[in-house]
Protein backbone atom coordinates (compact mmCIF):
# COMPACT_ATOMS: atom_id res chain seq x y z
CA UNK A 1 0.00 0.00 0.00
CA UNK A 2 2.69 2.47 1.12
CA UNK A 3 4.26 1.80 -2.79
CA UNK A 4 1.38 2.41 -4.48
CA UNK A 5 0.70 5.77 -2.45
CA UNK A 6 4.12 6.96 -3.43
CA UNK A 7 3.00 5.73 -7.30
CA UNK A 8 -0.05 7.56 -6.91
CA UNK A 9 2.04 10.96 -5.44
CA UNK A 10 4.32 10.31 -8.73
CA UNK A 11 1.54 10.16 -10.87
CA UNK A 12 0.05 13.38 -9.55
CA UNK A 13 3.06 15.33 -9.46
CA UNK A 14 4.03 14.95 -13.22
CA UNK A 15 -0.07 15.98 -13.83
CA UNK A 16 0.73 19.10 -12.12
CA UNK A 17 3.71 19.76 -14.19
CA UNK A 18 1.60 18.93 -17.33
CA UNK A 19 -1.03 21.63 -15.88
CA UNK A 20 1.52 24.51 -15.19
CA UNK A 21 2.78 24.13 -18.80
CA UNK A 22 -0.63 24.50 -19.96
CA UNK A 23 -1.37 20.99 -21.44
CA UNK A 24 1.55 21.16 -23.69
CA UNK A 25 4.51 18.91 -23.54
CA UNK A 26 7.10 20.19 -21.07
CA UNK A 27 9.94 21.70 -22.53
CA UNK A 28 13.70 22.70 -21.84
CA UNK A 29 14.68 22.46 -18.51
CA UNK A 30 11.35 21.50 -16.67
CA UNK A 31 12.14 19.96 -12.94
CA UNK A 32 10.11 17.90 -11.21
CA UNK A 33 9.54 19.54 -7.49
CA UNK A 34 12.09 18.52 -4.96
CA UNK A 35 9.25 16.56 -3.61
CA UNK A 36 8.47 14.37 -5.81
CA UNK A 37 12.49 13.90 -7.14
CA UNK A 38 13.27 10.57 -5.25
CA UNK A 39 9.92 9.07 -6.26
CA UNK A 40 11.13 9.03 -9.88
CA UNK A 41 13.95 6.49 -8.81
CA UNK A 42 13.06 2.71 -9.57
CA UNK A 43 13.04 0.92 -6.64
CA UNK A 44 15.49 -1.65 -8.50
CA UNK A 45 18.30 1.35 -8.00
CA UNK A 46 17.99 1.76 -4.27
CA UNK A 47 19.16 0.22 -1.25
CA UNK A 48 16.14 -0.76 0.45
CA UNK A 49 15.97 -2.64 3.55
CA UNK A 50 12.66 -4.77 4.86
CA UNK A 51 13.32 -5.23 8.70
CA UNK A 52 10.78 -8.65 9.38
CA UNK A 53 10.05 -9.87 12.46
CA UNK A 54 8.23 -13.64 12.82
CA UNK A 55 6.41 -15.12 15.24
CA UNK A 56 4.42 -12.10 16.94
CA UNK A 57 3.21 -10.60 19.41
CA UNK A 58 5.14 -11.54 22.27
CA UNK A 59 5.86 -9.72 25.37
CA UNK A 60 8.85 -8.24 23.18
CA UNK A 61 6.49 -6.29 20.81
CA UNK A 62 6.02 -3.31 22.63
CA UNK A 63 10.38 -2.44 23.10
CA UNK A 64 10.66 -3.35 19.36
CA UNK A 65 7.84 -0.73 17.99
CA UNK A 66 9.42 1.48 20.40
CA UNK A 67 12.97 1.51 19.01
CA UNK A 68 11.13 1.31 15.21
CA UNK A 69 9.27 5.00 16.33
CA UNK A 70 12.63 6.45 18.02
CA UNK A 71 14.67 5.70 14.14
CA UNK A 72 11.32 6.73 12.43
CA UNK A 73 11.37 3.21 10.85
CA UNK A 74 8.20 0.80 9.68
CA UNK A 75 8.34 -3.06 9.74
CA UNK A 76 6.47 -5.75 8.63
CA UNK A 77 5.16 -8.66 11.11
CA UNK A 78 4.51 -12.15 10.01
CA UNK A 79 2.39 -12.88 12.72
CA UNK A 80 0.85 -15.71 14.85
CA UNK A 81 -2.42 -16.25 16.59
CA UNK A 82 -2.45 -14.70 20.39
CA UNK A 83 -5.55 -14.10 22.01
CA UNK A 84 -3.70 -12.56 24.95
CA UNK A 85 -4.88 -9.56 26.41
CA UNK A 86 -1.23 -8.45 26.13
CA UNK A 87 -1.19 -9.61 21.90
CA UNK A 88 -4.44 -7.82 21.54
CA UNK A 89 -2.92 -4.62 22.43
CA UNK A 90 0.46 -5.67 20.38
CA UNK A 91 -1.84 -5.68 17.35
CA UNK A 92 -3.76 -2.93 17.45
CA UNK A 93 0.02 -0.96 18.31
CA UNK A 94 1.20 -2.47 14.75
CA UNK A 95 -1.90 -0.86 13.19
CA UNK A 96 -1.90 2.27 14.85
CA UNK A 97 1.93 3.05 14.23
CA UNK A 98 2.01 2.26 10.96
CA UNK A 99 3.37 -1.02 9.99
CA UNK A 100 2.51 -4.02 8.32
CA UNK A 101 0.74 -7.00 9.84
CA UNK A 102 1.78 -10.31 7.29
CA UNK A 103 0.55 -13.68 7.64
CA UNK A 104 2.65 -16.66 9.33
CA UNK A 105 0.34 -19.24 10.52
CA UNK A 106 -2.13 -19.56 13.46
CA UNK A 107 -0.19 -22.07 15.70
CA UNK A 108 3.28 -22.52 13.94
CA UNK A 109 2.44 -26.02 15.46
CA UNK A 110 4.65 -27.87 12.34
CA UNK A 111 2.62 -31.07 13.32
CA UNK A 112 -0.32 -29.38 12.71
CA UNK A 113 0.19 -26.70 9.75
CA UNK A 114 3.12 -29.10 7.83
CA UNK A 115 0.60 -32.30 8.65
CA UNK A 116 -0.85 -32.17 4.90
CA UNK A 117 -1.57 -29.27 2.26
CA UNK A 118 -5.24 -28.09 3.44
CA UNK A 119 -4.32 -28.63 7.35
CA UNK A 120 -1.80 -25.90 6.28
CA UNK A 121 -4.70 -23.49 4.82
CA UNK A 122 -6.99 -24.31 7.39
CA UNK A 123 -4.51 -23.00 10.00
CA UNK A 124 -3.51 -20.12 7.78
CA UNK A 125 -7.38 -18.98 7.04
CA UNK A 126 -7.84 -19.28 11.12
CA UNK A 127 -5.41 -16.52 11.49
CA UNK A 128 -6.97 -14.50 8.34
CA UNK A 129 -10.53 -15.00 10.28
CA UNK A 130 -9.00 -13.81 13.45
CA UNK A 131 -7.46 -10.80 11.90
CA UNK A 132 -9.83 -9.58 9.68
CA UNK A 133 -12.48 -10.09 12.53
CA UNK A 134 -10.99 -8.62 15.25
CA UNK A 135 -8.30 -6.02 14.07
CA UNK A 136 -9.88 -5.33 10.16
CA UNK A 137 -6.54 -6.55 8.69
CA UNK A 138 -6.36 -8.70 5.38
CA UNK A 139 -2.98 -9.84 3.79
CA UNK A 140 -2.39 -11.64 0.88
CA UNK A 141 1.30 -11.92 1.95
CA UNK A 142 2.77 -15.09 3.67
CA UNK A 143 5.78 -16.37 5.23
CA UNK A 144 5.41 -20.14 5.60
CA UNK A 145 6.70 -21.17 9.20
CA UNK A 146 10.85 -22.13 8.81
CA UNK A 147 10.68 -20.47 5.21
CA UNK A 148 10.17 -22.14 2.14
CA UNK A 149 13.53 -24.10 2.12
CA UNK A 150 12.78 -26.04 5.74
CA UNK A 151 14.09 -29.12 6.72
CA UNK A 152 10.76 -30.90 5.91
CA UNK A 153 10.92 -30.29 2.35
CA UNK A 154 14.24 -32.52 2.55
CA UNK A 155 12.23 -35.19 4.00
CA UNK A 156 10.57 -37.55 1.85
CA UNK A 157 7.31 -37.76 3.90
CA UNK A 158 7.02 -33.85 3.51
CA UNK A 159 8.59 -32.90 0.52
CA UNK A 160 5.12 -33.11 -1.18
CA UNK A 161 3.46 -31.28 1.40
CA UNK A 162 5.20 -28.47 1.12
CA UNK A 163 5.69 -28.13 -2.57
CA UNK A 164 2.40 -28.41 -2.66
CA UNK A 165 1.37 -25.47 -0.20
CA UNK A 166 3.55 -23.23 -2.20
CA UNK A 167 1.52 -24.20 -5.28
CA UNK A 168 -0.97 -23.27 -3.99
CA UNK A 169 -0.56 -20.18 -2.22
CA UNK A 170 0.11 -18.89 -5.85
CA UNK A 171 -2.82 -20.84 -7.15
CA UNK A 172 -4.80 -18.56 -4.25
CA UNK A 173 -3.41 -14.86 -4.79
CA UNK A 174 -1.12 -15.05 -1.99
CA UNK A 175 2.55 -14.26 -2.17
CA UNK A 176 5.39 -15.99 0.00
CA UNK A 177 8.49 -14.23 0.62
CA UNK A 178 11.43 -15.73 2.56
CA UNK A 179 14.49 -13.91 3.44
CA UNK A 180 18.26 -13.25 1.67
CA UNK A 181 19.92 -11.97 5.47
CA UNK A 182 19.33 -14.53 8.32
CA UNK A 183 20.22 -12.56 12.10
CA UNK A 184 20.26 -16.23 13.27
CA UNK A 185 18.34 -14.53 16.41
CA UNK A 186 15.81 -17.73 15.71
CA UNK A 187 18.29 -19.91 16.56
CA UNK A 188 18.53 -20.28 20.24
CA UNK A 189 17.89 -17.26 23.13
CA UNK A 190 21.55 -17.88 24.03
CA UNK A 191 22.86 -16.42 20.50
CA UNK A 192 24.41 -13.24 21.80
CA UNK A 193 23.48 -9.31 20.81
CA UNK A 194 26.56 -8.98 18.96
CA UNK A 195 26.45 -12.28 17.08
CA UNK A 196 22.87 -10.70 15.71
CA UNK A 197 24.06 -7.33 14.64
CA UNK A 198 27.61 -9.15 12.66
CA UNK A 199 24.91 -11.64 11.14
CA UNK A 200 23.27 -8.80 9.72
CA UNK A 201 26.55 -6.92 8.80
CA UNK A 202 28.20 -9.84 6.97
CA UNK A 203 24.53 -10.21 4.89
CA UNK A 204 24.65 -6.47 3.34
CA UNK A 205 27.75 -7.53 1.27
CA UNK A 206 26.84 -6.90 -2.84
CA UNK A 207 22.95 -6.39 -1.87
CA UNK A 208 20.81 -3.67 -2.97
CA UNK A 209 17.38 -5.33 -1.30
CA UNK A 210 17.84 -6.72 2.16
CA UNK A 211 15.19 -8.94 3.26
CA UNK A 212 15.92 -9.52 7.48
CA UNK A 213 14.82 -12.28 9.20
CA UNK A 214 14.25 -11.22 12.94
CA UNK A 215 11.98 -12.75 15.78
CA UNK A 216 9.34 -11.67 17.96
CA UNK A 217 9.66 -14.38 20.67
CA UNK A 218 9.31 -13.72 24.46
CA UNK A 219 12.82 -15.36 25.14
CA UNK A 220 14.47 -13.32 22.29
CA UNK A 221 15.36 -10.37 24.10
CA UNK A 222 18.90 -9.82 22.47
CA UNK A 223 16.81 -9.10 19.50
CA UNK A 224 15.50 -5.82 20.67
CA UNK A 225 19.01 -5.27 22.57
CA UNK A 226 20.61 -5.10 18.87
CA UNK A 227 17.50 -3.90 16.86
CA UNK A 228 19.16 -0.33 18.02
CA UNK A 229 22.60 -1.14 16.00
CA UNK A 230 21.26 -3.09 13.25
CA UNK A 231 18.97 0.09 12.21
CA UNK A 232 21.98 2.39 12.69
CA UNK A 233 24.25 0.25 10.51
CA UNK A 234 21.65 0.48 7.68
CA UNK A 235 21.51 3.80 7.75
CA UNK A 236 25.33 4.37 7.61
CA UNK A 237 25.49 2.35 4.52
CA UNK A 238 22.84 4.38 2.79
CA UNK A 239 19.73 1.98 3.14
CA UNK A 240 16.33 3.45 3.13
CA UNK A 241 13.27 0.77 4.86
CA UNK A 242 10.06 0.24 3.74
CA UNK A 243 7.41 -2.90 4.46
CA UNK A 244 7.11 -6.09 2.02
CA UNK A 245 3.59 -5.33 0.21
CA UNK A 246 2.43 -6.74 -3.47
CA UNK A 247 4.69 -4.54 -5.24
CA UNK A 248 8.06 -5.27 -3.59
CA UNK A 249 10.74 -7.51 -5.41
CA UNK A 250 10.27 -11.55 -4.30
CA UNK A 251 12.72 -13.13 -2.36
CA UNK A 252 12.06 -16.91 -2.11
CA UNK A 253 14.39 -19.45 -1.86
CA UNK A 254 15.12 -21.67 -4.60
Amino acid sequence: MRSLCRLFLYIMGAFIILVMAGGQPVQGHATIPEEITPLVKSKEDQKIAYLTFDDGPSTNTMDILDILDRYHVKATFFVKGNEEPYAKQCYKEMISRGHEIALHSYTHDYSIVYRSTESFFQDLNRLETMLEKEYGVKSRIVRIPGGSNNHLRHQVTTKPIINGILQQLSEKGYIYFDWNIDSTDGISPSISEQQIITSVKRGLKDQKHVNILLHDINSMKNTVKALPDIIENLKREGYTFDTIDETTPKIQFK
